[in-house]
């Protein structure tokens, strides 16, 4: 057996089978398919005519007509047929039908969502204004079920439909080419439909005209304006076919069913001018989306995991060991923040100058309020410069300096604990690298502390002016590199000072 078309077989049997299902009519509930079959078949017709009375008060009118026509009036109640109609158009969750099916490339089972109704948006648009209602047309599933019924499984080129109808209408067969006519009509219907969708897409987000739907939109459109020149030529024949028949075979042809023909021909017609709007208006949007607005596709194209890691380098050329799996993805659930000065280490520097004491007690004797003087805080540049001068002797030297436990003595390892403006600066030098400055006489003492550092140590050890003009950079070791500094009174990372070669 040949199961590779067995998922395409279920996926359209799907909504045959569950059509009516879960829907509890009370008398009505032996004849649930025939009704909703009958309900879809009327809305079909409607849609042919060009017929916007399809609003769910519509629907439910002709639900009762076909009661009416089967005879089983007496069985409905209004309660029982507003649930059909409401099984129609929603599913029991309020959204979409949903059936499996077997996936023969996946070797699984699939979900497969489907409707029986969708919203028609252009006719909504037009009916809101007038009464508020939403109109509503048959899903591409229950347009399959029309032509199920009728015995159309394969899906004809238009062209090839307009063909067949003219065959019949040379034979004399004016029943197989209203039949055929109208097959055609839903056809078209079908393709200005899609058409809408994507204009209306398009509106919503230009960016749609790269997407998916937009690329196969445009291979459509290829196939759209062969089958314009191709129609041009066939309505003239079939015209021209109508009039032999009314001319030669007036004795055997029904004039009636010949005019009926006529205006489902002309309405054919109708519907092909239609299409072709809709194709114009969307080349007439794309066209002035590019020309005046092309920053709407700019942008350099996004970077994600799946596609540019996983498929792209993961799955094509793998990995060269178990565990750089681990260290690939760890990344994704344990991200390692970079290191951010707590704020509140910034508001513990600040002095605010209050009112001594004293003064809240005793009545100002002059009237006037004593302010009193606010001095704010100095760093203590000569002890600062002491603690750093071994750092800038050894980078001078060396290049390079870490902020280790073992460089230093406990006497200077107690000091550094006992001064926080020298450990801040640290900080200040890992925010940025540092270009040492040149001496200027209009400001010898720097632009910023870590300058003014630096020049205090330029001035006091001459022996540094080597280091004039270089770039340091701060960075703090990994995890794997060094631990961090932890003495009585102080916990730091362990920072390095380098000299940036360019």
């Amino acid at each position: 057996m040949n199961w590779s078309d067995f998922g395409e077989r279920n996926k359209r049997l799907n909504p045959l089978w569950t059509l009516g299902a879960g829907m509890n009519l009370g008398e009505l509930q032996p004849y649930k398919e025939m009704i909703a079959l009958s309900v879809l078949l009327q809305v079909y017709y409607l849609e042919l005519e060009s017929n916007e009375r399809r609003a769910k008060e519509d629907i439910i009118e002709l639900a009762w007509s076909s009661l009416e026509r089967f005879n089983i009036a007496r069985f409905g109640t209004i309660e029982s047929v507003e649930r059909l109609v409401d099984g129609l158009l929603w599913s029991g969750g309020g959204g979409d039908f949903e059936a499996y099916y077997y996936d023969d490339q996946t070797r699984q089972m699939t979900l497969q969502k489907y409707k029986y109704f969708t919203v028609d948006e252009d006719a909504t648009r037009t009916s809101w204004e007038e009464s508020g209602k939403t109109v509503y047309r048959l899903s591409e599933y229950a347009m399959e079920l029309i032509f199920m019924s009728h015995e159309i499984i394969e899906e004809f080129q238009i062209s090839i439909k307009l063909l067949e109808i003219q065959m019949h209408i040379k034979h004399g067969r004016v029943t197989r080419a209203m039949q055929d006519v109208g097959e055609l009509i839903s056809r078209v219907r079908k393709m200005t439909q899609q058409q809408q969708e994507y204009r209306n897409a398009l509106r919503r987000n230009p960016k749609h005209m790269f997407s998916e739907y937009g690329v196969m939109r445009h291979q459509r459109l290829e196939e759209i304006h062969q089958q314009f020149d191709e129609e041009r030529k066939h309505f003239d024949n079939i015209h021209r076919s109508l009039a032999r028949l009314a001319n030669d075979e007036k004795d055997v042809i029904d004039f009636n069913e010949l005019r009926l023909l006529s205006e489902r021909v002309e309405l054919s017609r109708k519907v092909h001018d239609e299409l072709a709007e809709v194709v114009l208006s969307i080349f007439e949007a794309e066209t002035n989306l590019r020309l005046n607005f092309p920053e709407l596709f700019w942008g350099a194209a996004g970077f994600n995991f799946r596609t540019n890691v996983w498929e792209e380098w993961v799955k094509a050329e793998g990995l060269p060991s178990g565990d750089s799996l681990e260290t690939l993805i760890s990344g994704l659930f344990t991200p390692s923040q970079d290191f951010i000065y707590p704020l509140a280490w910034a508001w513990e520097e600040q002095d605010v100058g209050f009112l001594p004491e004293e003064y809240l007690d005793e009545p100002d004797e002059e009237g006037e309020e004593q302010l009193a003087t606010y001095t704010p805080k100095s760093i203590p540049w000569t002890e600062v410069a002491e603690l750093w001068k071994p750092i800038f002797t050894e980078l001078a030297g060396k290049g390079r300096f870490t902020f280790k436990a073992d460089a230093f003595s406990p006497e200077e390892q107690s000091r550094w604990a006992r001064l926080p403006d020298a450990i801040d600066l640290w900080v200040q030098f890992f925010h940025t690298e540092v270009i040492v400055q040149e001496y200027n006489e209009d400001n010898p003492g720097g632009s910023d502390e870590c300058q003014k550092l630096i020049q205090r140590l330029l001035t006091d050890c001459p022996e540094l002016e080597m280091l004039r003009g270089k770039v340091l950079r701060t960075t703090i070791l990994e995890p794997d590199q060094g631990t961090s500094v932890s003495w009585p009174g102080l916990e730091m990372s362990p920072y390095t000072i380098t000299i940036v070669e360019r």
